[in-house]
């Protein structure tokens, strides 16, 4: 994990891309976030931070393959304190609901035109 906190660190954007499993992250990303526990720590209880920093952005992607009206509360509330956890503001999200096969995102009328003009936006931040 060394190797991943240090870039988790240093970047200026964070970009998590996650597909929903039963209302909820996989446990792979899951599985990160939860590692990053030890970045938390050193924040708020090593009270050590990149202050002088400029603040960083976050961003989260991700699909669902219901329409439910929470398919993404319980997700994009873990991945804000995540973001929160290593120092990072979230920023924004691009969130899809009933895109379940694979490649189904090209079909969605308006998902690729998004995250190309979020890509540009966050590019031109910078």
């Amino acid at each position: 994990m060394t190797p991943i906190y240090n870039k988790l660190l240093k970047a200026d954007l964070v970009v998590l891309a996650a597909p929903i499993f039963f209302y909820g992250l996989p446990a792979q990303t899951k599985a990160l976030i939860d590692r990053c526990q030890s970045l938390w720590a050193r924040k708020y209880i090593l009270k050590r931070s990149d202050s002088g920093k400029p603040k960083r952005r976050g961003f989260f992607i991700s699909v669902g393959g219901t329409k439910g009206e929470n398919l993404f509360t319980g997700a994009a509330l873990t991945v804000k304190y995540f973001f929160k956890a290593i120092d990072v503001d979230y920023a924004d999200d691009l969130l899809y609901r009933q895109v379940d096969a694979k490649g189904a995102i090209r079909n969605h009328p308006s998902a690729l035109k998004e995250a190309f003009q979020a890509g540009q936006e966050m590019a031109t931040s910078f």
